[in-house]
């Protein structure tokens, strides 16, 4: 069982500016990628407010939440899985905190309930590979 000294508060600072900036990079690619197709900003920003739109949202979201999870659980190499609930944690405070309003309530439930599985799965996965090295003798 992981305890308090466990934790790595470096490492979870790097997981959740990870997964911060990852997401508002590419929201903005994407928003520039719009732009110069030539729709105009408004009707870039009615397909970011589209269904479809909204759910890659989500799912890029909660992709860079992996993300921050694996690069914490790397950077600490223990309690990897712990590292990616505290990056999540983080990410959720966040989010509380630069939540725009007008945002479907089902956007927020699905985000707010994806984020923890998403950043521990983000910490198992450096775990596995932790693991996996350990057995091959592979050191990095």
């Amino acid at each position: 069982m992981s305890k308090f000294y466990d934790i790595k508060f470096k490492a979870v600072i790097v997981g959740a500016v990870a997964d911060n900036a990852g997401t508002f990079l590419f929201m903005m690619i994407l928003a520039s990628a719009l732009l110069s197709t030539g729709l105009s900003e408004d009707q870039v920003m009615n397909r970011m407010k589209s269904m479809s739109g909204l759910l890659l949202q989500l799912i890029v979201g909660l992709g860079c939440t992996v993300l921050g999870g694996y690069v914490a659980g790397r950077m600490a190499g223990r309690a990897e899985v712990l590292q990616g609930a505290l990056v999540a944690a983080l990410g959720m405070i966040v989010a509380l905190i630069f939540r725009e309003g007008g945002t479907p309530v089902w956007l927020g439930i699905a985000g707010f309930a994806g984020m923890l599985p998403a950043g521990m799965g983000g910490g198992y996965l450096a775990y596995r590979r932790r693991s996996d090295l350990k057995k091959t003798g592979t050191a990095e």
